[in-house]
């Protein structure tokens, strides 16, 4: 069959409806709507107020700047001029030489220079306690066969661009010869063995035929300028660390866009980024780094690994295990408070080993693997995250929510912890993923707004599914095997709206400790019907799907066991429900889990709901997506997903509904 993927384009506006709580999801044509009409219980549980702590003490949360890192001012009558000139310079004060085109620092201080070199370096050779500052003011150095710029020995070197300033620098490509054979350096255009800060006004331009752009085997920090840089391999690589706090990067790299890799030390290895402007093109990860990753600002651009487009054949079996083609990596804890994010990759778009918190910012991701992975703990507490397309949406091995805005397209699960509970060998191009710990793990939603459109499982837990607050739609439109909710442990309704949908199933229904019911109706509602629940005339919940679904749950703090409830589409009744009976995880030709929720183990389905020989579905189904959507599935132009402003004093008018 042809994988279809479905591309959502929500704007979440709250409102007050004669005293009721309401909620409408308005979208691009075809219009998708769910307005929720439910007056709040005097006594709804609590939402949960402890969850488990998700970031771990190795998370950097500021860096150590100095004044000198931000200072981007100089005495130009006190420093030490360097005029560079074909393959020679001069130099007006001390500590500088120049020999064989070779403009050798060995001095602490400030040295401002311009021109240019066609066949040259400056090194600087100075004492293990020095700070060295080297403004470039207007300069372009070509080195045909090594580092522009090395710094082989100093306490800091600093790279001020001057205002209004365009600085080049070009390397030897191919005909690059290393200063140090057994260490293998320099091996970038711009390289420090101590630690290296970047600022300034002015702008930078390398390119790095040989290797990385910028490296330094201690720290780096940048706080200002406008880099361009083109590298073989990494474009910036900070060994024990990397701050960035401002400036404007446009990255080109066959490695990683922004690296930092020290694993040998738990204080070392991790990323802060504040603020900046990134477009990063990389063939691999366009941001990375080894301890932990903390984002709180910035406009992000990211094409990872080729994209969408290419993550069929960078999962191939001729690839490198340890390739990776990810957005945003990190083999710590990932804690993003901020920043605008447009994540086209290969891989995951974000990724982390550990744990993912995110509270702030906006997403727009599209994905060969997985939209958001954490081997740890997921939490979204806040933001605006659309997932266009993906193999799965979000992952983690538990997942908190409890706020924020989230809409996710995938062709398998919506939302998955812990791998999910169906049994499946189905996996994404990249391989099966990994989680920590196991057992008694959760999909915990106690807030936010949440829309999943599946062609697998909408939530699919190894464990339970609590639900305490929020809105939520999730719609499986999986031709086998999928259902809405789906779960090896139990599920809890005890506050929210949500409706669950599906061709094949709704999935798994709330069961003991649950404080609110459901109903259920069983017919092919199509996309754009108009879908009310009544009770004695007063609506209670509307719904209009974007997608055909079969089968429709609907529970609300509204919905009261064992009382009857009206479904209509427009004026027509479908039925009159028993809230509490319906429902329950039936699959096609009666396929329900075996005795023991274990697949017999040829993996074959009952009958009717077989697998065909190899275990894959016809057409390929529930495979990771390749390339664009199919016509009438793609985002809209722009990727933009509309309005999803939630004005304060509406959201406070609604909570009620869902606390």
């Amino acid at each position: 069959m042809k994988i279809r993927i479905f591309a959502i384009t929500t704007a979440v506006i709250f409102s007050g409806i004669s005293g009721c709580a309401a909620i409408t999801n308005e979208e691009v044509a075809p219009t998708s709507r769910i307005e929720i009409h439910t007056s709040a219980p005097d006594d709804l549980s609590e939402q949960k107020t402890e969850i488990a702590e998700t970031i771990s003490t190795a998370l950097k949360t500021e860096a150590n700047l100095k004044s000198q890192d931000t200072e981007t001012t100089w005495d130009s009558a006190a420093a030490v001029k360097i005029a560079l000139s074909g393959d020679s310079a001069t130099i007006a004060g001390q500590g500088a030489t120049v020999k064989n085109g070779i403009i050798t620092i060995s001095s602490a201080g400030t040295y401002e220079v311009s021109g240019k070199l066609t066949n040259g370096q400056i090194l600087i050779d100075a004492d293990k306690d020095d700070t060295v500052r080297i403004v470039l003011n207007g300069v372009e150095i070509t080195n045909p066969v090594g580092a522009p710029i090395y710094a082989s020995q100093c306490d800091k070197l600093i790279l001020t661009l001057a205002k209004d300033s365009n600085n080049i620098v070009t390397d030897g490509g191919s005909d690059f010869i290393y200063s140090d054979n057994d260490e293998e350096e320099p091996n970038a255009a711009v390289f420090c063995k101590d630690s290296l800060t970047i600022n300034g006004e002015g702008g930078l331009t390398i390119n790095a035929g040989f290797n990385n752009g910028v490296t330094t085997k201690d720290d780096l920090i940048i706080t200002g300028g406008n880099l361009v840089i083109i590298s073989q391999n990494h474009a910036i690589r900070g060994n024990d660390s990397v701050t960035i706090t401002g400036g404007t990067f446009t990255l080109a790299a066959g490695g990683d866009g922004i690296q930092t890799n020290n694993e040998s030390d738990s204080d070392k290895g991790w990323m802060i980024i504040s603020e900046g402007t990134f477009e990063i093109t990389s063939a691999h990860d366009a941001v990375q780094s080894d301890t932990s990753l903390n984002i709180k600002g910035g406009i992000f651009n990211l094409v990872a690994g080729g994209g969408v487009s290419q993550a069929e054949s960078n999962a191939s079996a001729d690839a490198e295990e340890s390739d990776s083609y990810k957005g945003i990596k990190t083999s710590g804890d990932l804690y993003i408070s901020g920043g605008t994010f447009t994540i086209d990759s290969a891989d995951d778009a974000l990724h982390s080993n550990g744990n993912i918190i995110i509270s702030a910012g906006e997403f727009i991701i599209a994905t060969g693997d997985d939209g958001i992975h954490a081997d740890g703990d997921l939490t979204v507490q806040g933001g605006s995250i659309s997932v266009n397309q993906s193999y799965e949406g979000l992952e983690g091995n538990n997942i908190y929510i409890s706020g924020g805005t989230i809409i996710s397209v995938s062709t398998d699960d919506g939302m998955n912890a812990a791998g999910g509970s169906d049994e499946s060998d189905i996996t994404g191009g990249f391989g099966r993923d990994h989680f920590k710990g196991g057992g008694n793990n959760i999909i915990d939603i106690s807030g936010g707004t949440i829309k999943l459109t599946t062609e697998g499982d909408g939530i699919d837990s190894n464990g339970a599914i609590a639900i305490s607050g929020g809105q939520l739609i999730t719609q499986s439109i999986a031709s086998r095997d999928g259902d809405a909710l789906d779960t090896d442990g139990t599920v809890t309704f005890t506050g929210g709206v949500i409706i669950y949908a599906g061709t094949l199933s709704t999935g798994i229904n709330p069961t003991g400790d649950s404080t609110q019911s459901y109903v259920y109706t069983e017919s092919t509602i199509n996309a754009g019907e108009i879908i009310t629940v009544q009770k004695d005339g007063a609506v209670l919940i509307t719904y209009n799907p974007d997608v055909t679904v079969n089968k429709v749950a609907f529970s609300s703090p509204d919905i009261a066991s064992e009382k009857s409830y009206d479904i209509y589409s427009g004026s027509t009744l479908l039925t009159t429900s028993t809230a509490g009976t319906g429902g329950g995880g039936q699959r096609p030709g009666g396929g329900q889990r075996p005795e023991g929720g274990q697949f017999p183990e040829d993996g074959q389905f009952p009958e009717d709901g077989q697998r065909p020989d190899g275990g894959q579905f016809p057409g390929g189904g529930r495979q990771r997506p390749s390339g664009g959507s199919p016509d009438g599935g793609q985002p809209p132009e722009g990727g933009d997903w509309g309005d999803m402003s939630i004005p304060t004093e509406q959201r406070q008018s609604s909570s009620a509904a869902g606390q």
